[in-house]
């Protein structure tokens, strides 16, 4: 049964990690203190600004940072400095038990997917895929999207509707939500933390990529049958496609769809673009493609 993680309040104590790539400080520093000036406690560990290549600090820095946050128990989310690449690196090392028994708020997005599929999957609790911290100090558009991020650890009810998505297969569908950046659910496949899709709504998005390597990050999909239960499909931002491409990538999407009867739309505003709205993961959600719609039910817990 799905968890939910307590809505936050106001003097919470929310910790930031860093599992992945370094990151620019100043842009941090600023991120860290518009979440402050939020209402809610901040902490960090003064080794988060370590490098190691292109990683904020050594594997083992970096699954221990991230430990110590699952851990405490004063600890009511974990937001993340930035994603880059290097969580996977770490996966292993993880007490994911420790947020199974102590239900906390963690959300990132991009190479965070493998963590937020690993939380949701395994320890059975409803994880967002939203902004982090660095981007939330780079200006007002950053701080816009954190902010709406809060507003819906909150249990803002406004956070959860998604309006506007262009439909391009019919259908209405309500079901749990999955899903997160494409190279790393393609990463996921074949391992333990396979991202699992039957019986659910899939959002995907993407940032760089051409679509003949989105093509063949699908077909990898497919021939592992990920496609083959999949409830209804979710298009976000491609981010550094020009606007055919982009009408292609939607193309192959369908294509490995097949023939399957269930509600595909693009245009969700979540991922690499601005805005990059937060939403939650492993809640169920209520997908119309006519209406152009995407409702999540409740995703914290309210007093």
């Amino acid at each position: 049964m799905l968890k939910l993680p307590p809505a936050l309040r106001p003097g919470d104590l929310v910790a930031i990690a860093a599992p992945g790539s370094a990151f620019e400080r100043a842009a941090f520093v600023r991120g860290a203190e518009f979440i402050a000036s939020q209402g809610y406690s901040v902490a960090w560990r003064d080794d988060i600004f370590a490098r190691t290549g292109a990683f904020a600090g050594d594997d083992q820095r970096r699954a221990a940072e991230l430990n110590v946050w699952l851990r405490d128990p004063e600890v009511k989310a974990i937001l993340f400095a930035r994603g880059g690449y290097g969580t996977s690196r770490i996966l292993a090392r993880l007490d994911l038990g420790a947020v199974r028994r102590r239900p906390k708020v963690i959300a990132g997005f991009s190479d965070l997917t493998v963590l937020l599929l690993a939380v949701a999957q395994r320890a059975g609790l409803a994880v967002y895929h939203g902004p982090m911290v660095a981007a939330a100090g780079t200006g007002r558009a950053g701080e816009r999207d954190m902010a709406q991020l809060l507003a819906l650890l909150e249990g803002n009810a406004g956070p959860r509707r998604h309006r506007g998505l262009q439909a391009l297969r019919p259908g209405r569908v309500r079901a749990p939500v999955t899903g997160g950046n494409l190279s790393l659910l393609a990463h996921s496949i074949g391992t333990s933390f396979q991202v699992r899709t039957s019986g659910r709504i899939l959002v995907v998005e993407e940032i760089g990529e051409a679509p003949y390597r989105i093509d063949r990050m699908l077909r990898q999909m497919m021939l592992a049958g990920v496609f083959r239960g999949v409830a209804g499909l979710v298009l976000g931002e491609f981010s550094g496609l020009k606007p055919g491409e982009r009408r292609a990538v939607a193309g192959l999407f369908l294509e490995a769809l097949g023939r399957r009867a269930v509600p595909v739309v693009s245009g969700l505003r979540a991922g690499h673009g601005t805005p990059n709205r937060a939403f939650p993961l492993g809640v169920p959600a209520t997908l119309d493609a006519a209406a152009g719609t995407l409702v999540f039910e409740p995703c914290v817990q309210l007093p």
